[in-house]
């Protein structure tokens, strides 16, 4: 769990002060099914907030509103900008980027026959400095290398940045993955099933990674459906179930294990 005042000793203020994104009544359906339902929420800097749940509970489908893939069919999002809640409307993931909100897919959604550089800076390439920048837009591919360097390090990484992506180990792209949403600075990070696709040894390394997000005040949201790693890595613990929001837990209440799971599983109330 990150550096932060616990829930229980922090006042009303303390915690508003600190929310950088929240939820009202958010919603969404696809014909006849309720994916989620009316979900409200605060995301806090500084703090690591999970969503747990099985699959079918409506994590995915809720993290994809906030990263701007979905749009919500009912409820809103609002984002904190010079401490006051905007409203906004995401209608595509650049909109989420914008308000700086950064996504870290499940799958990573990387190049493979591509660089680590070029797949972190991907859409973001800088431009060498005079006219060969502007006026023929060549790419200062020296920069990317340095700065993939430089912020792979920062993450508890060592690996060539001018490796081909497809020459990885599955934590090493995973790694690659998150630093491309960390290159822009995001106050808000998401991490869906981060350790999916990674092996016992590449977990315990992604585990440290997602600890030092909330260091220099960032908000984390990770989603997960391994409780351990999501007791032992997160702040607050929100738990969902059928498309509903049925708890948020705050660990350092010492959560039980196998109570997150019984609300996991707990049939919904009628």
């Amino acid at each position: 769990m990150s550096n932060t005042v616990s829930t229980a000793e922090e006042t009303t203020e303390d915690t508003e002060n600190r929310t950088v994104l929240r939820t009202k009544d958010l919603s969404k359906t696809f014909g006849a099914i309720e994916a989620v339902r009316n979900v409200s929420l605060d995301v806090r800097k500084g703090e690591i907030l999970a969503i747990a749940g099985d699959n079918g509970a409506g994590k995915s489908t809720f993290v994809k509103m906030l990263s701007g893939v979905l749009t919500p069919t009912a409820g809103q999002i609002y984002v904190r900008e010079n401490g006051v809640d905007e409203p906004r409307h995401f209608t595509s993931s650049k909109d989420a980027e914008k308000a700086g909100i950064a996504t870290v897919y499940q799958g990573q959604h990387l190049t493979p026959t591509n660089t680590v550089a070029t797949n972190i800076f991907l859409g973001y390439e800088p431009r060498k400095s005079g006219l060969r920048g502007t006026l023929l837009r060549e790419i200062d591919e020296e920069r990317m290398v340095e700065e993939s360097n430089r912020l792979l390090q920062e993450i508890g990484f060592d690996f060539d940045p001018r490796s081909p992506v497809s020459e990885l180990s599955g934590g090493q792209q995973q790694a690659v993955a998150v630093a491309r949403a960390l290159i822009r600075n995001p106050p808000i990070v998401i991490l869906d099933e981060p350790t999916s696709e990674v092996s016992t040894t590449g977990t315990d390394k992604i585990i440290d990674l997602v600890r030092q997000i909330p260091n220099d005040g960032k908000a984390g949201i990770l989603i997960s459906h391994k409780i351990d790693i999501v007791v032992d890595v997160a702040d607050r613990i929100a738990v969902m179930r059928d498309g509903g929001l049925v708890e948020v837990l705050d660990s350092s209440s010492n959560v039980d294990r196998m109570d997150i799971v019984a609300q996991m599983h707990k049939e919904r109330e009628t």
